[in-house]
């Protein structure tokens, strides 16, 4: 984990490379697999959150992210009444349980990444990840013939999803992953 310190002066240092770096370095550092953690020089405070949301939005275009209509609601959500602090843990939770969901699709395309997909990763894709099957892809035939596509599986039921600090369950999790995987293709495709 790389130690960014951030001063008053709303400068940032890094304390790996003993340099001053701006947003922008930032998020390269980030896109070539860096975690950072950024910390309020004189108050010690974790500042993390706040300076990736401004990487986000300043160099990333992420204010193309959010939808107006949302970003209104979580104003609104300003407030020290029960109801406000619900709704935002509700939006949180939400955001933590998306950012999951994609750590583990990504943990799952690696799996591919290796094994020469390249540009045929879409039919290695549908070939190793077919119900009841591994991670790798079938060898091709002798006679080429088309796959049968498979059936979608009806959109799982996210209200009844596990919290997302919650352990994985590795194979119903995957089982569902590649279904919804599945599901995703054939809809390119027709």
């Amino acid at each position: 984990m790389r130690k960014i310190k951030k001063y008053s002066n709303r400068r940032l240092y890094d304390t790996e490379e003993s340099r001053y770096v701006n947003l922008e370095e930032l998020a390269k550092l980030i896109r070539g697999g860096e975690e950072i953690t950024v910390v309020d020089v004189s108050s010690g405070e974790d500042l993390t959150r706040q300076v990736l949301l401004q990487v986000l939005v300043e160099t990333q275009g992420g204010d193309r992210l959010f939808p107006p209509g949302l970003m209104h609601r979580i104003i609104r959500f300003t407030g020290d009444s029960p109801l406000h602090r619900a709704a935002l843990q509700q939006v949180g939770a939400g955001l933590e349980l998306l950012d999951a969901q994609v750590r583990q699709l990504e943990r799952n395309l690696g799996m591919f990444q290796g094994a020469g997909m390249g540009a045929g990763m879409g039919a290695g894709m549908g070939a190793g990840m077919g119900a009841g099957q591994g991670a790798t892809a079938t060898p091709p035939r002798a006679t080429p013939q088309a796959a049968p596509e498979p059936e979608p599986e009806p959109e799982p039921d996210f209200d009844d999803a596990p919290p997302p600090a919650a352990a994985p369950q590795a194979d119903g999790e995957l089982d569902a992953l590649r279904a919804r995987l599945a599901a995703l293709e054939a809809r390119l495709k027709g």
